[in-house]
């Protein structure tokens, strides 16, 4: 990883701030510099200028690129109209030819399967009689 560059503030030149934490500097510094006449770039919000600078500024601005780019979408370079070939897969599996299988009953399974099982939210009659019932389920299951 490259080292970042330390970068002068427009505000004070005696804060050197590094490239990454610049933007969130200049919000701060902005609010303590209230008084001096100075304005953002409108291609990069990190490019502070004086006033009477601004209009060569945004002549030579570096990223001024990418915002006409934006802009002018009509002369980016267009796609590619026909879309490319699809591959045509072979497959030698037919599921329709795979042997019936019954479906998964959980409940079914439950109260055939060895399982210890509880009953909740139930009245305590209730709750009784289902304890009963699987004891007798899983005696039958063991014996």
């Amino acid at each position: 990883m490259e080292p970042e560059e330390f970068l002068q503030c427009p505000y004070d030149k005696a804060h050197q701030i590094l490239e990454s934490r610049m933007q969130v500097h200049l919000g701060r510094c902005r609010r303590n510099h209230a008084a001096v006449p100075k304005v953002p770039c409108p291609f990069n919000v990190t490019h502070i200028l004086n006033k009477p600078e601004l209009e060569f500024h945004v002549r030579r601005c570096p990223d001024r690129k990418a915002f006409e780019n934006f802009c002018n979408i009509d002369n980016a370079p267009t796609k590619a109209v026909k879309p490319p070939p699809v591959p045509e897969y072979q497959c030698t599996e037919n599921w329709d030819d795979e042997p019936r299988v019954t479906t998964y009953n959980p409940h079914e399974y439950v109260s055939e399967a060895p399982i210890l099982r509880s009953l909740n939210g139930a009245k305590p009659s209730d709750r009784k009689k289902f304890r009963q019932e699987e004891r007798l389920r899983l005696q039958g299951k063991l014996n």
